[in-house]
């Protein structure tokens, strides 16, 4: 039996977090309504594993076993941690700060993509996340791979017990227009069937709550991508990263970024343009044997950004290694830019 935070408390806690975080109340409230773990009920044939709020290190214990059986967790209880994972990423910045001052050491992970054979190797070798055992999960948690639901409720458990120990970054697959084409989307209907509808409305909220990048003891920063010539930590600092459900979909006509200040569009418009490409650019671009910055012509969104470009970022912000995923390397990484910047498949 489902047991947590008294159905009136845990919404009243929900949307007080939202109305702090620049969400409209009522868009607040339709979505608490719409999804409202409280509307599924669990069948008394239903042994798979059960979700009890607070989280506890027992209970991530009991979920990874069940999953390695093959169970699949009840459609009631993926609201109840997608809910519990958002609360607590409004409460995050858009760039969080870790330390290595206690653990002396921090676990960055690359793309995992539904792998959960991956995910359970990981914690095999190098244990569950904890105060000890700090991680950042560098984004594309999901597609692709079969078990992108099993890998995105593991995290976010961890996330959960551990919220100022676990990091996670948005990856370019963090997006639901991306969901629709690599599989994930598939993936929740084929389980979850009637609850589908539900679910992957959640998941596509949560994706916009992602905090964008990592900075680890204030000198290696760590995002999806990379960066740009146009990257402004300050400006990414302070934009309102929830607005952007989907990357894929630029505010307004992308044409006008690249002559912006010559356009005849409002001051809203143009600052809008400029936040969505700080995201663009931090989640899909890729580093190149090159001098500045080009389009990103293989993927059609970010850049290829150059050594010079990254050596200026880092120079800029006082920080000496950037730390990306996006790319698959055949021996699991690779430095590039002069060991500047370091790939991690």
């Amino acid at each position: 039996m489902l047991s947590h935070l008294p159905e009136a408390d845990n919404a009243k806690q929900r949307l007080s977090s939202a109305l702090n975080s620049n969400i409209n109340g009522k868009d607040e409230l339709r979505l608490l309504r719409v999804t409202d773990p409280e509307s599924v009920a669990v069948e008394s044939l239903y042994n798979g594993p059960k979700i009890k709020l607070p989280l506890d290190r027992n209970q991530i214990e009991i979920l990874i076993d069940a999953f390695k059986k093959g169970k699949q967790l009840h459609a009631k209880y993926v609201l109840v941690v997608l809910h519990e994972t958002r609360r607590l990423l409004l409460q995050k910045a858009n760039i969080n700060h870790a330390s290595t001052s206690t653990a002396k050491q921090i676990t960055i992970c690359g793309d995992i993509h539904g792998n959960i054979e991956n995910l359970f190797t990981i914690f095999y070798k190098n244990g569950l996340p904890g105060v000890d055992n700090p991680y950042v999960f560098n984004g594309d948690f999901v597609d692709r791979g079969a078990h992108s639901v099993e890998v995105a409720m593991v995290l976010f458990s961890c996330f959960i017990v551990h919220p100022n120990d676990v990091y996670l970054n948005r990856g370019n697959h963090e997006d639901h227009i991306m969901n629709a084409r690599y599989g994930f989307i598939k993936e929740v209907m084929f389980k979850y069937k009637e609850y589908a509808s539900k679910i992957c409305r959640l998941f596509e909220d949560v994706w916009s709550q992602l905090p964008l990048a990592t900075v680890i003891d204030t000198k290696v920063f760590v995002a999806h991508g990379g960066i740009s010539d146009k990257v402004d930590l300050g400006l990414v600092s302070k934009l309102n990263r929830c607005k952007f459900k989907s990357v894929l979909r630029p505010p307004h006509n992308v044409n006008l970024i690249d002559d912006i200040n010559k356009q005849k569009t409002s001051l809203e418009q143009q600052k809008s343009i400029l936040e969505w490409r700080q995201v663009l650019d931090l989640l899909w671009s890729d580093p190149k044997n090159q001098k500045g910055c080009t389009a990103n012509t293989f993927r059609g969104g970010g850049c290829y950004f150059g050594e010079d470009t990254t050596t200026m970022f880092l120079e800029k912000n006082g920080l000496t290694l950037l730390v990306r995923s996006h790319e698959c390397k055949q021996v699991g990484y690779e430095f590039t830019h002069h060991e500047k910047v370091i790939n991690l498949s």
